[in-house]
């Protein structure tokens, strides 16, 4: 029996995009190398499609289930305590993580944890849910690969 459904984690998805999105952005003002500006620049534009993707994407699946039973809440607990903890998990966090960034090298290091996090969460969540809805993890999933690999060749 799946415990959530896609849109339950689309919505997820995308407040992790644009919590990204404002990361990226003020990592991108602050950093001096061009090149890490520029790949900020353009991850913080992607994680602004993304967000337009995954809402997009949101439209075409179901809605959660009302949430009932003790696994639901079990799993419902685990996954905020995953996402509150995550490095980006509110714009204020975000922004508090590109401030603690103090040159390009732990730039790219904090935005590299926050995809790595963001993957980790979303092979979790993968599992949580039904079969039919896992492609649209799998989306997300592979959107956040791209990032991962830019970032990781940039360091």
């Amino acid at each position: 029996m799946a415990l959530f459904t896609a849109a339950e984690a689309l919505e997820m998805a995308m407040e992790i995009e644009k919590n990204g999105e404002v990361f990226y952005n003020a990592v991108a003002a602050k950093v001096t190398n061009e090149n890490t500006k520029t790949l900020f620049k353009e991850l913080a534009a992607q994680e602004k499609k993304h967000f337009a993707f995954f809402q997009k994407l949101a439209g075409h699946v179901q809605s959660a289930p009302s949430p009932s039973g003790a696994d639901y809440d079990q799993y419902d607990i685990y996954l905020k305590a995953t996402l509150d903890n995550a490095l980006f998990s509110g714009p204020d966090k975000a922004l508090a993580a590109a401030e603690q960034a103090q040159d390009q090298k732990a730039a790219l290091q904090v935005a590299i944890g926050f995809e790595k996090d963001t993957l980790l969460f979303f092979y979790d969540l993968r599992e949580m849910i039904g079969e039919a809805d896992r492609k649209i993890v799998d989306a997300v999933i592979g959107e956040e690969k791209v990032h991962l690999r830019r970032l990781a060749k940039m360091l």
